[in-house]
């Protein structure tokens, strides 16, 4: 098993596979947490393994930055498991023989530790790594490194000055030390310092004094313990150490180099320490208190020189910082001695006149110095601030900024003592912290705006770049900005470490407290988009991590923690938001996995405040947060990351949980909040499919998003950003081979998919845009100039022969229907290299991905498109790109038909697609009969074959009839060119054409009555009789052909017994088609069809007993065949339509009502009325129509005053039942008017008499003549058409019924008079209406209008009205 896991380590490492995956990253990770299982209970053949391992990575020759980098890679994934491994150790397990760690293991971690010195490129993280593997080797086989470190103090002892080597002494510095192990260590040294060379002392010196730090920050409690109870042997070591060190320090240099161990030696031991704090003491100690005097006078610049002076200052650092991990309680004499001296340190140390500074090469010890001494001064004594307020001052050099923010974050890390003071000390400095972050992020978002990024050595640390930057201003302003960043990155780290440090905000108004808190998330998000910091942007995620936790988030202004959080947490959103839509971040998947965690921070904080989760929420940044939430989540779900799409649907869930809260708080439905919650939530649920291959996540992204329903301003703007960029990747990919068109191709193909299946519901925010089309050029290829595909200012290397245009400006159109146009322009593409790529993945597309809503939309373009080959005069144009066009067609409409997507049904019948069919088969009709072109056809009829399936889903104008023409078509296509073929291969094709045609052919004859052309001079039943011998002779020849075929393959073998056997297909098809034919035209077939029972031939017969057999099982009426068929068809239709129920209702012509566009009332208005009266049911058709108009009507004063199908029956019958009525009552006295002598004048206007006319006499005149025409009017009801009195009365009661059962019982009686005197007046004027109308029908008004007598007329009769 080890073996195994082994071996898929080796496998998975970037030296074997390069840059390692998420995917590699997790099973790497997973193989190692393995191994270090197993390591638990096969200690020594994982380890042995491991070293094996780490031997070949080592000796691997190398050749390249990628190689070195991955190499790099690898070895830290071997030390950090190698470690992990020995950490997990148990004591009491079988020991690994020392000699081979010492032969095998040790000396290749020794290797890291020597061989990678701060010339190599990744030398820190190696050598630290490596000293992990050592320190946890150390810990239960220290005997072993102890051995090796032995052994090299001996060799060192008779070595020469030329070939000291202090590579293994060195092994001191970074082993597991423990209060006897560091015992041992100092024993041993006092054995053979004397006899070793100086290299070696100065090495072991140096080495000696890391090992005691080692053991102190390790175990703490053994060095406190020290001062409660001393022990004798370790003090007598460090004594005999003291004593031989300081006998080796006879000059001031080397005084400088042994001085930092000399007061570690006096720390060890206690008593002495107490002894010569004494003004008297013994000879032996003389030396510790002089040494103590030397190191004071020195601190204070009293003698020695500047070398003295910093050694000094090393030394009294060291005491304080040993100070620290001693109790004050314990009142230990080391107390004095740090009280002494610590003034005059910190006076050197933190001058901003005179800055610490030892040269060039020591700018990390420089740093690492007054951090120590700033972290112990504040362990030491927390309240004396002065040093504090010196590295805090603007004035102060940026190197004190930066030891001050790292020694803090120091303090907050590393406070595992108990008597150590907590960081909270310092709270009351937070605002000036927060300006000294505001003030450095300025600065390097100006460096990094004044200059290009430039790439930072990584043979340098931070540090060393922080002083070497801040120390000498003079230089370059590049190294000003790099110091500036390393010290925003500690600012950043301190945030992260504790962000109630920048928090803290004691006195200020709520206002200002939320100002502030904004101005410093805002300036962290500044950080997350950098490409050229990594560091920096990840430190800043973290740190935006930790002020989004609840806790904090309420830190942020306590006065109104819940209106801030949703004002600066949307702002955060919105603004990482947009630089991810942007795609401005290299990182994008980390950072919105990143942005993941802050909204489940967001919801977490929301659930604990949940009863007032909105108060504040209705900020317009909130709302613009979401939408850019909901927009960055869409875009990368076209992402060719399959990581990034499982993230960014995983994030959706987070949203819904939002959405929950939300609509709990303000007790509403979570639509309201999220009106695609259901969709989203279908999202998130498929985000656990991590073992999904990328073409299938895709596919599930695309099917989701087409059950996306409500348009928001977040889809819509994905939809519009992707767009964008899908034409820029559209110009990318075709500008091959300009560019290399392998990049971007899946990003471009997943863009593409996106825009096709989310645009259904961009749909809905989009007025209808006008025929736009694909339109294919004419003539033949070698007559026309070459044109480019329609790409705005692309610049296409291929030209390709097709061209998007439209009879609507560009200006005019949606970005969706110029969207569809562009792909329609793609399926044509015709480049040599990528061009069938393009045009595959768009056919696909297209055909599977596309919303349902825009098939009605993708269906007039293809029309359109199709149409415009026969717009033309002459020969329809065939060339290999229309043809090509064609082809694609039959491929999409194929896929879209075939595949039922949810809500296909109710879009597919929005569209009719009948002319596109029949110009597809127009046009595949004249291809001829070459391979291509028989294969198209095959494709053609499998469409229509799918087309029928789906036939109760699309909608026809006329079904019948293109249904008949289709199979005219069709079955010229049978037996067109299978018995020519002479080539087998052809013989297949036109086999298969015939098959798949006559399967179309039966999926159009169900239940198809054969309609002939009209306008043949041959009566209808003739036609069809004609037409149906056609057709049945045609599928008896084919079962004839059939026949013919199978015998022949009886007798040959090979191919043709092969084909043969293809026939029974086919054979069945032909019999269904006769059967489907003949069962749905019994009436004009079956005398054609009979006599083939009575048939010779005993196949023929069968044939016909089949075809019999199956019309029976269909249930065919014969009694079609009756001779009065058409009249009692036509009989029974009208029976249908004026069928009456039980209470008087009829609900066909209701239906017809409901249903029957306005622009067809007036005719169907005729044929309404028509029917009822022959059948005698007119009142009750009137009843109906009038009850439904009244019951619709808002108030009496609108009452068939609209356009509506009540009012177009009552004008009907006005004009059908009262022409007679009306030219005879009104052609008499309209003759008489016409008559009138010229003396005798009617006009009553004043200004338009003529010359001797008198007005009182054409008032009389007019008076007399309007008596005449009114009293024959009344006169005449015994003359009034029953027809209309009908209609008057049923409108008379219909209203009554109606308006009385609205009223109240109150208003009945006025509502019966209301109604009374309406119908009233309404009839009279009805009457006059139809007089003036009338008059106008005759045509007879010409002198009547000359004499100006119209509006003299209609005056009067207004004036009698009143």
């Amino acid at each position: 098993m080890e073996s195994l896991i082994l071996l898929c380590l080796v496998s998975q490492l970037p030296i074997k596979v390069g840059h390692q995956n998420t995917h590699t990253k997790i099973s790497t990770e997973h193989n190692k947490e393995c191994l270090i299982n197993i390591s638990k209970y096969k200690f020594s053949l994982v380890i042995s393994g491991l070293t094996n391992i780490l031997k070949t990575v080592n000796n691997m020759r190398i050749f390249g930055e990628a190689a070195e980098k991955n190499l790099y890679l690898s070895q830290l994934i071997i030390l950090d498991t190698l470690e992990k491994c020995l950490a997990g150790q148990s004591k009491d397990c079988l020991r690994l023989d020392e000699a081979m760690l010492v032969k095998q293991l040790l000396p290749e971690i020794c290797h890291f530790i020597h061989t990678y010195r701060d010339g190599h490129q990744h030398a820190t993280e190696l050598r630290a790594s490596a000293s992990g593997v050592l320190f946890s080797l150390s810990c239960n086989n220290f005997n072993a490194v102890f051995s090796r470190i032995s052994t090299r103090l001996q060799e060192l002892t008779v070595c020469s000055e030329d070939t000291v080597d202090v590579h293994d002494i060195e092994l001191m510095q970074y082993i597991n030390v423990d209060c006897s192990k560091l015992k041992r260590l100092l024993q041993e040294t006092v054995l053979k310092f004397k006899a070793l060379k100086k290299p070696a002392q100065l090495a072991v010196i140096n080495s000696l004094e890391k090992a005691f730090w080692n053991w102190v920050e390790n175990y703490p409690d053994e060095f406190t313990m020290l001062y409660q109870r001393p022990q004798a042997d370790m003090a007598e070591a460090a004594e005999k150490l003291f004593d031989l060190v300081d006998s080796f320090a006879e000059s001031a240099k080397r005084k400088a180099a042994v001085w930092p161990l000399q007061i570690i030696l006096l720390i060890l031991c206690p008593e002495i320490t107490q002894t010569i704090s004494k003004d008297t003491v013994e000879d032996s100690k003389a030396n510790k208190k002089q040494f103590l005097d030397s190191l004071r006078k020195a601190l204070a610049g009293q003698g020695g020189g500047k070398q003295l002076m910093e050694s000094a200052a090393i030394a009294c650092v060291k005491l304080c910082k040993a100070s620290t991990y001693i109790n004050w309680e314990d009142h230990s004499v080391i107390f004095i001695l740090v009280q002494s001296i610590v003034m005059d340190l910190k006076a050197l140390l933190f001058n901003p006149a005179k800055p610490f500074w030892r040269g060039t090469g020591s700018q990390n010890t420089d740093l690492d110095l007054m951090m120590d001494c700033f972290v112990s001064c504040f362990r030491i004594n927390p309240h004396n601030n002065q040093h504090f307020k010196v590295c805090l001052a603007a004035s102060s050099p940026s190197t004190f900024h930066f030891v001050l923010v790292n020694s803090l974050h120091r303090i907050i890390t590393n406070s595992h003592l108990d008597w150590w003071p907590k960081i909270d000390t310092v709270y009351c400095y937070s605002g000036e912290l927060r300006v000294m972050f505001s003030d450095t992020l300025n600065r390097v978002m100006l460096g990094l705006n004044a200059h290009p990024p430039l790439r930072m050595t990584t043979s340098q640390t931070f540090k060393e770049k922080m002083t070497t930057s801040l120390k000498f201003k003079e230089k370059a302003t590049e190294m000003d900005t790099r110091g500036y960043k390393c010290l925003l990155l500690a600012l950043v780290k301190l945030i992260h470490a504790d962000p109630k440090l920048m928090l803290h905000n004691p006195v200020k108004q709520a206002q200002e407290t939320q100002s502030s808190t904004a101005e410093l998330i805002k300036g962290l998000v500044q950080l997350v988009p950098l490409t050229n910091t990594t560091q920096l942007s990840q430190e800043a995620m973290e740190a935006l991590l930790v002020l989004h936790q609840p806790e904090t988030i309420e830190l942020w202004n306590p006065d109104t923690p819940m209106n801030t959080f949703w004002d600066i947490s949307s702002q955060v959103l919105f603004l990482i938001c947009r630089k991810l839509i942007g795609h401005q971040m290299i990182n994008g998947p980390e950072v919105l996995k990143w942005l993941r965690e802050i909204l489940i921070c967001r919801n977490k904080f929301l659930l604990k405040n949940k009863e007032c989760a909105t108060l504040g929420s209705g900020l317009p940044i909130c709302r613009q947060a979401q939408t850019k939430l909901e927009v960055c989540l869409y875009m990368f779900l076209w992402s060719p990351d399959a990581e990034a799409v499982l993230v960014a649907m995983s994030c959706f869930r987070h949203l819904c949980e939002e959405a929950d809260i939300r609509s709990a708080a303000d007790e509403v439905t979570v639509q309201t909040i999220l009106p695609n919650y259901s969709t989203f939530s279908e999202l998130a649920s498929v985000s656990n499919m991590m073992g999904t291959g990328r073409s299938t996540l895709q596919k599930r992204v695309m099917a989701l998003l087409r059950r996306i329903e409500h348009p928001t301003p977040g889809n819509i703007e994905a939809w519009e950003d992707t767009h964008a960029k899908w034409d820029q990747a559209t110009k990318y990919i075709l500008n091959f081979p300009k560019n290399k068109a392998d990049d971007g191709q899946q990003e471009w193909i997943n863009m593409t998919g996106f825009l096709c299946a989310l645009g259904g519901v961009c749909l809905q925010q989009r007025s209808t845009p006008g025929p736009v089309t694909y339109s294919p050029p004419m003539g033949p290829m070698c007559e026309r100039k070459h044109s480019m595909i329609s790409m705005g200012t692309c610049e296409v290397t291929n030209p390709v022969p097709a061209s998007v245009t439209g009879t609507s400006s560009a200006s005019s159109e949606t970005p969706l229907s110029r969207f569809l146009d562009r792909l329609l322009s793609l399926l044509v593409y015709g480049h040599d290299r990528v061009g069938l790529h393009v045009r595959t993945n768009v056919k696909d597309l297209l055909g599977l991905e596309l919303s349902p809503a825009l098939y009605p939309m993708l269906f007039n373009k293809l029309r359109n498109s199709i149409g415009k080959f026969f717009d033309t005069q002459g020969p329809v144009p065939i060339n290999d790109t229309n043809t090509q066009f064609v082809e694609q067609t039959i491929a999409i409409m194929k896929n879209l038909l075939d595949n039922h997507t949810e809500g296909s049904s109710e879009h597919l019948g929005q569209a009719s697609i009948e002319t596109m069919m029949l110009n597809l088969v127009r046009y595949v009709r004249i291809l001829g009969n070459v391979v291509h072109a028989i294969q198209i056809k095959t494709k053609l009829c499998q469409l229509v074959e799918v087309m029928m399936e789906r036939r109760d889903d699309l909608s026809f104008c006329q079904e019948m009839k293109f249904r008949n023409k289709m199979v005219e078509y069709l079955t010229d296509w049978v037996m067109g060119t299978s018995n020519q073929a002479a080539d087998d291969d052809i013989k297949c094709l036109t086999r298969d054409l015939d098959q798949a045609s006559m399967e179309a052919v039966v999926s159009l004859l169900a239940g198809l009555p054969l309609q002939p052309e009209e306008g043949d001079g041959v009566e209808l039943m003739e036609a069809k009789s004609q037409l149906f011998l056609k057709y049945f002779t045609l599928f008896m020849n084919l079962l004839n052909d059939c026949s013919e075929v199978e015998d022949e393959g009886q007798s040959v073998g090979g191919r043709k017994r092969g084909m043969s056997r293809r026939l029974a297909s086919l054979r069945h098809c032909t019999v269904l088609a006769m059967s489907n034919l003949l069962n749905a035209n019994v009436d004009s077939g079956l005398m054609h069809s009979i006599g083939l029972g009575y048939h010779k031939d005993l196949q023929t017969r069968a044939t016909f007993m089949e075809v019999l057999t199956k019309i029976l099982q269909q249930g065919t009426e014969f009694d079609t065949l009756a001779e009065t068929v058409l009249a009692d068809r036509f009989e029974r239709l009208v029976e249908l339509v004026t069928m009456m129920g039980d209470q008087g209702e009829l609900p066909i012509a209701m239906a017809l009502a409901n249903v029957v566009p306005g622009s067809q009332w007036d005719e169907l208005a005729r044929v309404l009325v028509t029917l009822f009266d022959s059948r005698h049911l007119l009142y009750q058709l009137l009843w109906n129509m009038f009850s439904k108009e009244v019951e619709l009507a808002d108030s009496m004063q609108t009452l068939f005053r609209g356009n509506s199908l009540a009012s177009k029956i009552m004008t009907f019958c006005f004009k059908v039942y009262g022409a007679a009525y009306l030219q005879k009552l009104l052609e008499p006295l309209l003759k008489g008017v016409i008559t009138t002598p010229e003396h005798i004048s009617f006009e009553v206007d004043p200004t338009r008499l003529d010359p001797g006319e008198n007005l009182e006499d054409n008032q009389r005149n007019l008076l007399q003549i309007t008596e005449r025409f009114f009293q024959a009017i009344i006169g005449s009801s015994s003359e009034f058409p029953p027809q209309l009195r009908s209609v008057c009365h049923c409108l008379y009661q219909a209203t009554c019924h109606s308006l009385l059962n609205k009223a109240t019982v109150k208003e009945k009686k006025e509502s019966k008079k209301a109604v009374a005197w309406f119908w009233a007046s309404k009839k009279h004027l009805l009457t006059e209406s139809c007089v003036v109308s009338e008059t106008l029908l005759e045509g007879k008004q010409k002198r009547f209008c000359e004499k100006n007598q119209v509006n003299t007329y209609v005056s009067i009769i207004s004036h009698k009205e009143n």
